[in-house]
């Protein structure tokens, strides 16, 4: 046996050498092979929950207009609290923040005075302050970020972009598991864009478009440089998909279909309680008190974002989901987003 292993040990040291050596290819290749948009991953939206349990119409809920779904958004811009012009320094330098919303809006500020229309329809001229911003926003990502999006293809990620307009923030669920110093927030974003430039359309009116994503921001509190950008997960938003094709984009029917007709924790909604985007689904079950938190996105959509159950007077988040079901929360547990 050990004559055997002496006879065939240089060709075996060779294979394994050659199939570390793929292996490394094969993780460097996807490491460089990520596509980033907008300086973030950008994932899959949510179609195929109608294979549960069917599709519910706007026909079904007299109480729903059906522009709530196919019009732009109305709502006004978020106050981002800080501008480039308050920010910029010759040495190119950025604050350091101690609170992260204070950071997150420092990052959409920035956002919103930079653009990169270059080879792009779109304009009349220089738009914002075109890319000047954009290395201040990067040096707000944390080390390990910049690290997988080097400034270069920071910069190349918002190829299209013309305008950036942050709409909504708002706290999302952190697992109980969570590691002090991270923390989770859900975002709305509003893009002005247009398309590229070909030798067929190079002298054609073309129409500047708007879009819109919404995203999980995930934050960490680095010490010395304080609050950091670790990632940015977006989700294109769909316009024409609600209300004609399934039933988890309306909060109600979301919470009586997976936790009253699946889970049986629910017995009835009591009431519906709006606050600006947030609505606020109020349950009982089993003399139990419940209120389920949805952001209302600007494509009409209600997204669950906390989940509450009532103890002593105090609500108390909680997450209720099954681990197959949590993909009806925008969490960071959500599959999309893995």
């Amino acid at each position: 046996m050990h004559e055997v292993f002496k006879k065939y040990r240089k060709p075996l040291m060779i294979l394994s050498l050659a199939f570390a050596f793929v292996i490394g290819l094969l993780v460097i290749y996807n490491h460089t092979n990520t596509v980033y948009i907008m300086g973030a991953l950008v994932h899959p939206f949510m179609n195929d929950a109608e294979e549960h349990e069917g599709t519910l119409t706007v026909a079904e809920m007299v109480d729903i207009s059906p522009e709530r779904f196919h019009r732009p958004s109305s709502q006004p811009a978020l106050n981002t609290k800080y501008s480039f012009l308050d920010l910029q320094n010759t040495h190119e330098t950025v604050p350091t923040f101690k609170n992260p919303e204070d950071l997150i809006k420092a990052y959409y500020g920035l956002l919103r005075e930079a653009s990169n229309m270059d080879g792009y329809h779109g304009g009349c001229g220089t738009i914002g302050f075109h890319k000047s911003p954009y290395p201040y926003a990067w040096k707000l990502l944390t080390e390990d970020y910049r690290k997988e999006l080097p400034l270069q293809k920071f910069i190349e990620s918002f190829n299209g972009t013309g305008h950036t307009t942050l709409l909504k923030l708002h706290p999302a669920w952190a697992p109980p598991d969570t590691p002090e110093g991270l923390q989770y927030y859900m975002v709305e974003i509003e893009v002005i864009t247009g398309p590229e430039i070909t030798s067929e359309t190079k002298n054609q009116p073309q129409p500047s478009y708007f879009a819109y994503y919404y995203g999980l921001i995930t934050v960490e509190d680095t010490g010395r440089e304080g609050w950091k950008i670790k990632r940015i997960d977006y989700v294109p938003e769909d316009f024409l998909c609600a209300p004609y094709h399934s039933w988890y984009w309306d909060a109600s029917a979301l919470v009586e279909i997976v936790y009253g007709n699946w889970y049986g924790i629910i017995d009835k909604i009591d009431s519906i309680d709006k606050n600006d985007c947030i609505y606020m689904v109020y349950a009982v079950g089993n003399g139990q008190l419940y209120r389920f938190d949805f952001v209302r996105l600007t494509n009409g959509e209600d997204l669950l974002i906390r989940e509450n159950i009532k103890f002593a007077g105090v609500w108390k988040e909680t997450n209720l989901l099954k681990e197959q079901d949590q993909i009806y929360k925008f969490s960071i547990l959500n599959p999309r987003l893995q």
